[in-house]
């Protein structure tokens, strides 16, 4: 087996959770049958998945197989280590300088201790020391202080400077121990048995899948409102391929692609099971009560019907999709995501301001457009901005070409809404009807110094059962939707002026019916 031959990976194709990666190796081969070793694969790759083809040149490919090996390196090459041997050498003999510094300065130390015991002495023994030159031996006792208190210092000095060196040391020991040891080192090659009628230079690609890599959709809408029309605009949807790769492969300079297909998934029908329904009479406390529950329920239409899972699979519609885009780019093995354009789309948006006083008292800018195609829009965390301002994050769901769909652009600051909602109930003496009026109250603030415009969305309850009776009784000004329970309505509010909205409806039930609320 000759030496390992390098390679470079050319393309990279990410999927949901792996990539299938492309690589090409430049090698010369003789006459007949060869094995040639390519290196710069990652251990972790799906054998299986091994192709290998001849991309240039005469010679053809009759096996391919992939070889794993564990190699013990050393940590550290023989250059590095003879650097860190002579700077521990250097180290050891300051240590051995600074030692002998400090046994001089201890030794002068003593002899000035020792002068200036006797001098301390002797002057203790004067009966009269004023007869006796006071100002010389007062002089030589500063003098020998002087040189104790230097002697002092300089050895601290000597001490913090050996400590240093010590620890230098140390950490060069400890540093040359490491690198004299070894490290294992995993390694995988492909291996691919060639056959070739002459000697010549070929160019093998080898094809091959491997996990730890992924990518997840991603985009920014930007809208640009119309300045003559307020209720036009334009919406640029920018799209990215965010990628994660940790695979030890550092794929610099390659063409990329971003794949919904499920290479993985293998198709099985589902698990067949009996279903066994059972019915029973109702008991007699049973039928005197009818439970009422509320529901919540999802209008569907086209803007909004599927739901993408909150935790990242790919949403496509269940038609496998390809994106290709331009250039070529660097994804490093660092684990951290890496952002590749793949488009930007412009389509015109009605825009509008809309409030739903229920859930909130903010009025929402919205924009409506409609996918232009010609391939969908991926699910995926939507940043959102107006002009060059970003207002804020979302999700979108997935939209299907010519599909018509709403994203928010934040809150309107300038309207606001408060809503009030009074309620009278009464129960008939007789019949034991109950009865139940709610009046809603909407109280409009503009403080803008402009009048805005907004829809107004609200709901009553809608019932599904017989017994239960709801009707609109006050609803002036609204387009009501008896199928769905929505009242909307368009309204305008001058310039910082208040406005007021009313409408009321009436619940009426039997008195066998138990109200949840």
């Amino acid at each position: 087996m000759s030496n390992p031959v390098e390679s470079k990976a050319v393309s990279v194709t990410f999927f949901e959770d792996r990539a299938e990666v492309t690589r090409r190796a430049g090698t010369p081969v003789g006459e007949g049958r060869h094995w040639v070793r390519v290196a710069g694969p990652t251990i972790y790759l799906d054998d299986r998945s091994v192709q290998a083809r001849v991309a240039r040149g005469s010679a053809r490919v009759l096996a391919a197989r992939v070889v794993r090996q564990l190699r013990h390196i050393p940590r550290e090459n023989d250059a590095r280590l003879e650097e860190l041997r002579q700077r521990l050498e250097k180290l050891q003999g300051r240590e051995q300088e600074i030692q002998r510094n400090q046994n001089r300065s201890g030794q002068r130390r003593a002899q000035v201790d020792g002068m200036l015991n006797s001098v301390v002495s002797n002057l203790a023994a004067v009966p009269d020391f004023s007869k006796v030159g006071a100002d010389a031996w007062q002089a030589a006792l500063e003098a020998l202080l002087k040189e104790d208190e230097q002697e002092f210092e300089r050895g601290m000095a000597l001490m913090f400077d050996y400590e240093d060196a010590r620890r230098d040391s140390t950490n060069i020991r400890g540093q040359l121990q490491f690198g004299a040891g070894t490290s294992a080192l995993f390694e995988c090659f492909i291996e691919v048995q060639l056959e070739s009628a002459t000697a010549d230079d070929v160019e093998l690609e080898v094809v091959y899948r491997t996990p730890c890599a992924l990518w997840r959709p991603e985009h920014l809408a930007t809208l640009h409102a119309d300045a003559k029309n307020p209720a036009a605009g334009e919406v640029v949807i920018t799209s990215w391929g965010t990628v994660w790769q940790r695979t030890s492969e550092d794929w610099m300079d390659v063409a990329v692609r971003f794949s919904t297909a499920r290479p993985a998934q293998i198709a099985e029908p589902p698990l067949v099971a009996d279903d066994y329904l059972q019915r029973r009479k109702k008991t007699a406390e049973e039928k005197k009560k009818v439970v009422v529950e509320v529901r919540e329920e999802t209008i569907a239409d086209t803007g909004g019907a599927r739901q993408a899972p909150q935790m990242p699979g790919v949403d496509d519609g269940g038609v496998p999709l390809e994106f290709a885009p331009k250039g070529r780019f660097d994804i490093p093995s660092n684990g951290q995501p890496t952002r590749v354009e793949i488009g930007s789309t412009r389509m015109a948006a009605s825009v509008a301001r809309v409030l739903m006083p229920e859930r909130t008292a903010l009025v929402h800018l919205k924009a409506r457009a409609t996918w232009p195609g010609p391939h969908p829009l991926l699910a995926g965390p939507l940043r959102v901005a107006r002009g060059s301002s970003l207002v804020g994050r979302a999700r979108t769901g997935f939209v299907g070409a010519g599909e018509s769909f709403d994203i928010g652009f934040g809150a309107d600051d300038g309207l606001r809404c408060k809503r009030n909602v009074y309620e009278e109930r009464e129960q008939a003496a007789i019949t034991g009807t109950q009865t139940i009026k709610r009046t809603v109250t909407l109280y409009l603030s503009n403080l803008a110094g402009e009048a805005r415009a907004a829809e107004l969305t609200e709901r009553v309850p809608v019932s599904e059962i017989e017994g239960l009776e709801i009707k609109l009784t006050d609803a002036a000004g609204w387009q009501p939707d008896p199928k769905d329970g929505y009242l909307k309505r368009q309204v305008s509010v001058q310039p910082r002026a208040n406005d007021s909205l009313i409408f009321k409806y009436e619940i009426k039930a039997a008195r066998n019916v138990q109200l949840p609320f």
